[in-house]
């Protein structure tokens, strides 16, 4: 049985993936991106680009309610939040058309090494020529990732 041509098991597993993506958005301030898009695509199979897509259709609703729930405790700065706002819808239409032109394996690799970055960065522990290194040793694993082990 399938629902809107999806079937019900995949609903479940949709739904429940969706809900970690929300509960990590609202607790951490990711979601789409970290969780979703990485989950779409080897889990579920989905090419790169239409988890993205994906992704970012579904942390719409959920960024507002996240945003609306610390604007009630008068955790957002609104100002920055607008200014910031304008400069990230206008850079999203060109980012997201670089996207759709790059090959799926290169925005893959992308998309892998910066949650690397990210995640290296944001250790709490070791020095930082320590965590430069590690950074280093792994842009050199998705360069040749990307160039070499095709």
């Amino acid at each position: 049985m399938a629902v809107m041509g999806i079937p019900i098991w995949q609903m479940l597993a949709f739904l429940v993936l969706g809900g970690v993506a929300g509960a990590s958005s609202g607790l951490l301030g990711i979601g789409g991106g970290v969780i979703m898009v990485p989950a779409l695509v080897v889990l579920f199979g989905f090419i790169q680009q239409t988890a993205q897509g994906t992704a970012l259709a579904v942390m719409i609703p959920a960024a507002l309610m996240g945003a609306y729930t610390y604007a009630g405790e008068q955790k957002v700065n609104l100002p920055v939040a607008a200014v910031m706002a304008v400069g990230a819808i206008v850079a999203a239409r060109y980012g997201a058309t670089l996207a759709l032109i790059l090959p799926r394996e290169v925005l893959r690799t992308l998309f892998a090494l910066l949650m690397v970055i990210a995640a290296v960065r944001m250790m709490p522990k070791g020095t930082s020529t320590e965590m430069g290194l590690l950074a280093g040793v792994l842009a050199l694993a998705a360069v040749l990732r990307l160039f070499v082990l095709r």
